[in-house]
Order: structure tokens, then sequence, then C-alpha cells
């Protein structure tokens, strides 16, 4: 295709891309356009052809209400002012550009506080053990925001908190199968098999964890306290060492070294 063929389409474009409120698009074909005319070795007569669509593209573009509103300043071309005219639209574009940046960021504060205030609603409905209710927002929730992998994490955070163990792994699943090694799902899954006494479940899910994150003291600590649980005190222990030895603050950590020690000399004693 020729240069003046691929300009003059461009150009053509501009009226129908206006109509479908795709003016970006239509500011960036007569921007292109323009650039391949100064560039190319045009014939005089394509040179004036292509200089008409020009004026007939911005006609289209001053004439749209949408971009006076955005841009009021009238777009001028005369023979010979291409860099003006170039720079001119670059600013239009720039400024659509920080437009469209500015409204999507506004939207997802929008969608950030409708999910919020529903999450809130739903916590409300199960300290009310309206359980159902709750579940009921937790799925309308699901289907709308069905690629938001921390949406599914915080769902399972307050179904935990609420003590709805098994209906959290639910939502654990789901998540599970957007990221599957994600230490998040891991370690709350840990928790919640703990707290449901399925201890060899909840050290696998566990162990899965520590294997994606080696380096997290309160993995450690979690797994300590599963330990615990099951009564298995030198496990307990080195998870309790290894949690205060990433980090020497973790006075949890400290409390259940000190805990696990006593409970192992008690038990040594015996023996």
């Amino acid at each position: 295709m020729s240069t003046f063929t691929r300009c003059k389409q461009k150009f053509i474009s501009v009226s129908s891309l206006l109509k479908q409120n795709k003016i970006q698009a239509a500011l960036t074909c007569v921007f292109e356009a323009v650039q391949e005319m100064m560039r190319a070795n045009l014939l005089t007569g394509e040179k004036n052809d292509l200089r008409q669509f020009l004026q007939d593209s911005l006609y289209y573009l001053n004439n749209n209400q949408q971009l006076r509103e955005i841009y009021p300043v009238v777009i001028e071309y005369h023979e010979g002012n291409e860099k003006q005219l170039l720079a001119q639209l670059k600013e239009i574009i720039d400024l659509l550009q920080e437009k469209l940046a500015r409204e999507a960021k506004e939207q997802l504060a929008a969608l950030e506080r409708k999910k919020k205030k529903s999450l809130a609603t739903a916590q409300d409905l199960l300290q009310k053990k309206s359980i159902d209710e709750a579940e009921l927002i937790f799925k309308q929730l699901i289907e709308e925001f069905d690629k938001d992998f921390q949406l599914k994490i915080d769902i399972s955070d307050i179904l935990i908190n609420a003590q709805h163990y098994k209906r959290a792994i639910k939502y654990l699943k789901l998540a599970n199968e957007q990221q599957p090694n994600s230490v998040h799902v891991f370690n709350r899954l840990g928790m919640i098999l703990r707290k449901l006494g399925k201890y060899e479940q909840s050290e696998k899910a566990y162990l899965q964890a520590l294997k994606l994150d080696p380096d997290d003291e309160y993995l450690y600590f979690n797994v300590g306290r599963l330990y615990i649980d099951s009564q298995k005190w030198d496990k307990a222990a080195l998870m309790a060492q290894k949690a205060v030895k990433i980090n020497p603050g973790f006075q949890q950590a400290k409390k259940m070294l000190l805990f696990v020690q006593k409970k192992l000399k008690g038990v040594r004693g015996k023996g």
C-alpha cells in the first residue's frame, strides 16, 4: 500500500471513529498520517489531495462536542505548519490519556469502596447469624469480580473470623485455582484444618506454605501452634526456634518456645 493510500485511509476513518466515540483513535490517525506526509516524497497532486483530507478531518474533530469539552481550542492547519499541528495533536492526545487514566483510577476506587461496603454488610449479617444472606453477597461479589484474587482471601478471612471454617475453604479453593502457589492460601488452609482438628492435613498445607516462603517467621509460629495442639513438642520447639532465629524480636514465638520447653521437661521427667 502506498503512503498516499495509507494517509488517505487514516484521514477518511476519522469521521467513522468519532461517531463511535473513539476520539483518541481519531486523533492518533490524524497524527500518524501527518507524520507520514512529512516523511514521504509525494507528488504535488497527492500532497494537495491529502491536505484537503486533513482539513476535512480537522473539521470533524473541531466539531466534536466531546473533544471541545476537553480541548476548547480550535485545531488549525496551514501549509507549512505541520510541526506545530503535530505538537498540538500530541498535546490533545496526552490530555485524553491523562483523562482516561484519571477516570480509570476513579472507577477502581469506586469499585473498591463498593467491595468494602458489601464485605462489611456480609460481616454484619454473619454476626446476626444470617448466613445465607451473607453467602448471597459473597456470591454476587465473586460473580462481579471473578478475577479478584484478594477478594477471595478477604471473604475467607471474614468466614474464618466468624468460625465458618468449611465455608471459608470453598473460597480458598477458588483462590488456589487462580494462584496455585499462593502462600496466603496454604497458610489459611493450614489454620482452618488445625481448628477443625485435621492435624495431618493442616501440616501438609503449612509445609507447602513454608516451601513457598521459607523465611516467614509467622508461618513457623503457625506450624508451632499446630504441633502444640497435636502435642508434638519436639517439632513445636523446632518451629518456635526457627521463628525466633528469623526475627529475634518476635515475642510470641519466644513465649511459645518457653512454653514448649517446659512441656518437654515435664515429658522427659516422666520418662
